[in-house]
Parts: C-alpha cells; structure tokens; sequence
C-alpha cells in the first residue's frame, strides 16, 4: 500500500478546532487499511468492549451512592432534579476518564504497535522493538495512565468551585469540565507516538500549549466516540491511530521541534 499523507497543520486559524476534530474521523477510515493494523485493531476492540461494559455496571450503580453521600438526598422537587443532573454529570465524567484509561492500561502491550504501524502507512520507518522495550512501554502506559487520572480529577475538582456561583454557576461548569476533559483526553493519545519517540511530559504540554484549538477539536472527537453503539468498541484503537496523525502532524508544523533540535 502506497504511504498516505501526513495532515497538515501548517495554517493557523478560526478553523483549527476542526482540523482536530477531523483527525479520529480520518484515523476511522485507517483502522482497517492493512491486515496487521485492522487485527492490532480488532483485539483492543475487544479489550475496550469488555472494560466499557464492566466500566458503565460499575458507575451506573456506583455513582448514585456516591452522589447520595456526597449530597444528601433532598425533599423539594427543584433540589432533586439538581441532584439528579449531578448524578447525570458525574456519570458522564467518570465514564470518559475510566473508558480513556482503563483500556490504555489493559492494551498497553497493543498501543505501540498500533502507532508504528501508523507510522508505517505514512512512510516512517519503524522503531526497535524488543521484549525489554515492550515491558518498559507497559510500566510506562500505567504510570502515566495514574498521572493522568489524577490531573484530571485535580482540575475537576478545582473546576467544582464555579457550582457555587448562583445560577451561571452550572452551565459554565459544564462547559469547563468537559473542555477541561477534551484537553485531556488528547494528551492521553498524543502520549501514545510521544513518549515512544522519547519525549517528556514538557513537550507534550508546550504541543498543547501552542495548539489548543486543535488539541480541544481532537479530544471532543475521541470523547464524542465513546457515546456511539459499536463504534465505540473501536475508539481506542482509531485514538491511538489519531494521536499518531496528530504528531506527525504537528511535528512537520514545527509546533513540536525534532529530537535532534531539542537535544542541541
């Protein structure tokens, strides 16, 4: 199969946002375009199937209590449609950070062969590999997978004072939190081709930094995929496919400087 173009992100503009959230639908149209891709593909899929399944069982009988714990269940009928909105929200939150973790530390032996053969379809060479390297890759997805959870539950908290503020309160809340998540949620997958090409959470976050709107595009894409029957048994495996374009991408931007310019 010939090599297919790497996106471009060159331009800068109002259009950046769509340009990211074009990404996982283009990485949709990869998954299944090689033999060994479509089967890397196909097992995170059931990895992701059977983690969502048992992730949603979990919240949808958990997050109740918690709420309920958290906030006492109330008598008015206004306080219990809060309440249970809260509920709802929870729910939604807790689902996404747990479906763009869990599955990433359950497939991480998967994750990098998934993003060299990305590479691959782009014209790249492939990286080295080994069993010491796979087994350091697998420590690796887990740590950062908890450091990351614990960002997100940080700035989710912090995010929590704005319920306070009477009336507007909610809404902006809902808006931040999930753009909070969108954020997050692309750092998870441009970690994936990142740490692989040996850089470090600082130039992960200056990538972010320097293309927010494409960063924020990408992540609602991923997350939007999570609320899709069927198609979201696959939104890791097109997730890590994604994050590769976007490296790429942003690494022929200049947005994100090549190992050799950053060593000097």
């Amino acid at each position: 199969m010939d090599a297919i173009r790497t996106p471009d992100l060159t331009r800068r503009g109002p259009l950046d946002f769509f340009r990211g959230f074009a990404l996982p639908l283009r990485a949709l149209g990869l998954v299944f375009s090689t033999r060994p891709l479509a089967l890397l593909t196909f097992g995170v899929a059931f990895i992701t199937g059977l983690t969502l399944a048992g992730l949603g069982f979990g919240l949808w009988h958990g997050v109740p209590a918690l709420v309920d714990w958290a906030w006492t269940p109330p008598a008015t009928w206004w306080a219990k449609a809060g309440h249970r909105a809260l509920e709802v929200l929870v729910f939604l939150l807790a689902f996404v950070a747990g479906a763009n973790t869990l599955p990433l530390m359950l497939a991480a032996p998967l994750m990098d062969p998934i993003s060299v053969a990305t590479e691959g379809l782009l014209g790249f060479p492939p990286t080295e590999g080994g069993l010491r390297r796979i087994v350091r890759e697998v420590l690796r997805a887990w740590a950062n997978a908890i450091v990351r959870l614990l960002i997100l539950a940080c700035g989710q908290l912090l995010l929590l004072v704005l319920l306070l503020i009477p009336g507007v309160g909610g809404p902006i809340w809902t808006v931040l939190s999930w753009t909070w998540t969108s954020i997050w949620v692309c750092a998870a997958y441009l970690d994936v081709p990142m740490a692989r090409h040996l850089y470090g959470f600082g130039d992960e976050l200056a990538a972010l930094k320097k293309r927010p709107a494409v960063c924020l595009g990408f992540g609602l894409a991923v997350a939007l995929m999570l609320w899709v029957p069927l198609l979201n048994f696959f939104f890791v495996p097109v997730a890590i496919v994604a994050g590769t374009l976007l490296f790429r991408a942003l690494l022929a931007a200049g947005t994100i400087a090549p190992k050799a310019q950053r060593q000097s």
